[in-house]
């Protein structure tokens, strides 16, 4: 989670005693720079209502992934960042399939609603979207 200059993880983001993977570290990689791009993005600039919840997100989202493939020191990343992205757009278009589809962006009348809204449709398709 992100708040002004600082993110904190739970424990599902260390590895300790295990293996690890490109796979887990580039999952990780793309989840600190998200939630770094809210510090920017939605923290420092924060809508009213959660009607524009999907911007948020989306945008964290993909400059996660712009981040991840234009850091000099992460070049390595470069091709595997996008297909991970094409990865998080179809979970997006997987979820837009559901009986619980929703439009990227929704009137929002509760915190439940929005609540509801954080999948795929939100992050993926709204990334893809905004890419």
């Amino acid at each position: 989670m992100e708040n002004a200059g600082c993110v904190t993880y739970n424990e599902k983001g260390l590895y300790r005693g295990e293996d690890v993977t490109s796979g887990k570290i580039l999952a990780q990689m793309t989840t600190h720079l998200h939630e770094l791009a809210h510090m920017w993005f939605g923290d420092l600039v924060t809508m009213q209502w959660f009607d524009d919840l999907w911007l948020n997100e989306s945008f964290a989202t993909y400059m996660s992934f712009l981040a991840l493939t234009e850091s000099p020191s992460l070049t390595h990343f470069k091709d595997t960042a996008w297909l991970y992205f094409q990865e998080s757009k179809f979970k997006g278009v997987t979820n837009d399939q559901l009986n619980s589809t929703h439009p990227i962006q929704s009137k929002l009348k509760t915190i439940d609603q929005a609540n509801s809204i954080l999948d795929g449709v939100t992050y993926g398709k709204g990334a893809s979207f905004l890419k």
